[in-house]
């Protein structure tokens, strides 16, 4: 093999290994975070300190 077929090669491994990476961790999502508090359902949601009452 030449010296360009092995670097296009190794170079085509590289870039799989890290598609594939990607794909798993897109699908697995963020280890060890706290999950997202959930929405209000009011249209306002709360008190706005400084606000009028």
């Amino acid at each position: 093999m030449s010296t360009p077929v092995k670097v296009s090669a190794f170079a085509a491994a590289l870039v799989a290994v890290f598609v594939v990476a990607w794909a798993i961790g897109s699908a697995v999502g963020p280890l060890g975070e706290a999950p997202a508090p959930p929405a209000p359902t009011s249209e306002h949601g709360g008190h706005h300190p400084g606000g009028t009452p």
